[in-house]
């Protein structure tokens, strides 16, 4: 049988290991002049080039991005994952109508939006066409967020003119006239 200290020194052993582990190392492949190759092979003012390099993200109103407005929830009563979707969807404030698959009639809504698992949350639009699908609770967060942000953002009241703005306002207004 082992005893404790045995066990702790291994344990010191183990995490001292662990300060001095060394991956192997990783070739990275990106395109340059037309054609894929080593970036290591590159020239050094490429290589510069290539560590300067950012991803370009287009706009979500360029991407055609719509933030939904409701939800269609397909879950069923044995299913362990559908609990904590249920409640993040009924936190949210977001109107939506939850799908039994369980039943004759929810199993043929779900083959109608070819819902394949469960939990499946269909976001809907204004417009009451599908936004995009969440399968899990973080899927659900990230979709769901800025459309929570836009409806909080409708809600609240226009921030009211500081007294600098007014007097901007007033001082154009003077010059101009």
């Amino acid at each position: 049988m082992v005893t404790r200290e045995q066990k702790e020194s291994r344990l010191a052993e183990l995490k001292a290991g662990l300060l001095t582990v060394e991956g192997t190392p990783t070739e990275v492949y990106s395109r340059i002049v037309g054609y894929y190759r080593s970036v290591r092979n590159w020239n050094a003012g490429k290589r510069e080039e290539f560590g300067k390099r950012s991803e370009y993200a287009f706009p979500s109103s360029l991407r055609g991005e719509r933030t939904a407005a409701s939800y269609m929830l397909f879950s069923r009563a044995a299913c362990p994952n559908c609990p904590p979707v249920k409640d993040y969807l009924s936190s949210s404030g977001m109107s939506g109508v939850i799908v039994d698959v369980d039943t004759d009639e929810g199993l043929e809504l779900a083959r109608r939006y070819e819902v394949l698992s469960t939990p499946t949350a269909i976001m809907l639009g204004p417009d009451g066409d599908q936004v995009s699908r969440a399968y899990s609770r973080a899927q659900l967060e990230a979709i769901a967020r800025p459309a929570l942000k836009a409806a909080f953002d409708a809600s609240s009241p226009a921030p009211a003119e500081s007294s600098r703005d007014a007097y901007r306002g007033a001082s154009r207004e003077a010059v101009t006239a």
